[in-house]
Formats: structure tokens, C-alpha cells, sequence
């Protein structure tokens, strides 16, 4: 699963490498990113200008407006997106990238924190997908979701999940491509991020507290 992550970089850096071309939005560097709370997502217009703004992390698709839904995924598994029928209609039609310096992953058996990061970019993408919608009152519902998928080799040994990373950047303007509605062609780019460029290591406990915000949530301890 995904249920913590980090965007620390400069936002002038975040917008320069996801292309966005203005905007008024923007966040200082979140080190402890949690459920429920807005989080920055990158989606392409009806104009095909790559936009960026806040989505609530835990998805509420307009499909389940009736069913008065209690439970707002944070996560969504890939091996379940063509059997959810609203899940599928939402990545055939509104994908997002959702940008990330690293993740926080417990290891399932010690329940230690570990901070995930790509070796090659300081910056990469979760691919996403979301659904906005006013409610009853008039009032927006903007929400978002991460895919998951089984993990690589060496991952495997923490969780036995993982965040879908899109690999590059032909595979993120891909996602991004409204023209392309099919899932199976969608799906082509999405599986377990290359090991090789991945590394982590153990941070304090103190990431468990949402509370806690602080650049102490991303440093190392031996």
C-alpha cells in the first residue's frame, strides 16, 4: 500500500519538471503526507496545458454519491481496476499524476518505517487517478486515489505492495493523454518500479504521527 509520502523539493523545481506553465497554486515541502489531507496533482486540460492543484487524498467517485460511502480509498490495486466499474470509467477518463519526493512503507513483520526514494530523479509521479463533482450543497468534492501493484524483488522483503511510479517521462505523458481511453493500453505502463533505481532506509517513528511534519520524518537513523 501507499499510506504516507514526502514532496520536499523546491516547488520551482516541481513545476519546472512536471511542465507546468503557470499557476497560482503552490505548497511549502511536506515531509509526512497523509490520508485525507489535499495533496498537489498534475492533470492535463480540456486545452492539453498540464494544470496542477489540490485533490483530497481518498477517492469518492460521483458513481457512489448515493451510497453515502464510509470508506474514501486511498489506494486502488491495479489487479482490481476492470472489475470496479467506476474505478475503470475514472482511469479511462481522469488521470493525474501525483507528485512525490519519496515514500514511507512500515516492514510488515517489525513495523519499522522505511523511506523510499528513485535514484535517479529527486522528483518522480504516482499514477493516480481522480473524480470532481459538486455535491447536494453546491460545494466541489474533488478527491484522488494511488494504484498499487505487487512489488519488485527487493521491495518484496518490507511490503508486499507498492505504489505504481511511472518509470519516465514518456510514460507520465502518456498517463496524462486524454486521447488514449482504452484500459489494457493504459495498464502497458503501469507494474512494479525497476529495482535498481529505487534504495531506502529506516527513519523515526515519529512518521506515524501525523502531527509530526518536520524534516526528522525523512532523516536517516542507524
Amino acid at each position: 500500500m501507499c499510506g504516507r509520502f514526502a514532496l520536499t523539493e523546491d516547488w520551482s523545481q516541481i513545476i519546472e519538471y512536471f511542465g507546468i506553465t503557470a499557476s497560482q497554486y503552490a505548497i511549502p515541502p511536506r515531509y509526512n503526507i497523509a490520508p485525507s489531507q489535499r495533496i498537489p496533482a498534475v492533470i492535463t486540460g480540456p486545452d492539453g496545458e498540464r494544470r496542477i492543484g489540490p485533490l483530497s487524498w481518498g477517492l469518492i467517485p460521483q458513481a457512489w454519491v448515493n451510497e453515502n460511502p464510509k470508506v474514501k480509498p486511498i489506494n486502488a490495486r491495479v489487479e482490481g481496476l476492470r472489475k470496479n466499474t467506476a474505478f475503470r470509467r475514472l482511469v479511462e477518463r481522469r488521470r493525474c499524476l501525483i507528485p512525490a519526493s519519496g515514500y514511507f512503507e512500515w516492514h510488515q513483520a517489525t513495523k519499522q518505517p522505511h523511506y523510499i526514494r528513485v535514484k535517479s530523479r529527486p522528483v518522480f509521479a504516482f499514477a493516480g487517478f481522480y473524480d470532481t463533482w459538486k455535491g447536494s450543497d453546491g460545494q466541489k468534492i474533488s478527491t484522488c486515489t494511488i494504484i498499487t501493484c505487487a512489488p519488485n524483488a527487493r521491495m518484496r522483503h518490507i511490503h508486499d505492495r507498492m505504489p505504481v511510479i511511472l518509470r519516465d517521462r514518456q510514460d507520465e505523458r502518456f498517463w496524462l493523454d486524454r486521447s488514449v481511453t482504452d484500459l489494457n493500453e493504459l495498464l502497458t505502463v503501469i507494474g512494479p518500479y525497476p529495482e535498481d533505481d529505487m534504495y531506502w532506509y529506516q527513519v523515526d517513528k515519529l512518521v506515524g504521527n501525523v502531527n509530526n511534519d518536520s524534516e526528522k520524518c525523512v532523516e536517516e537513523i542507524k
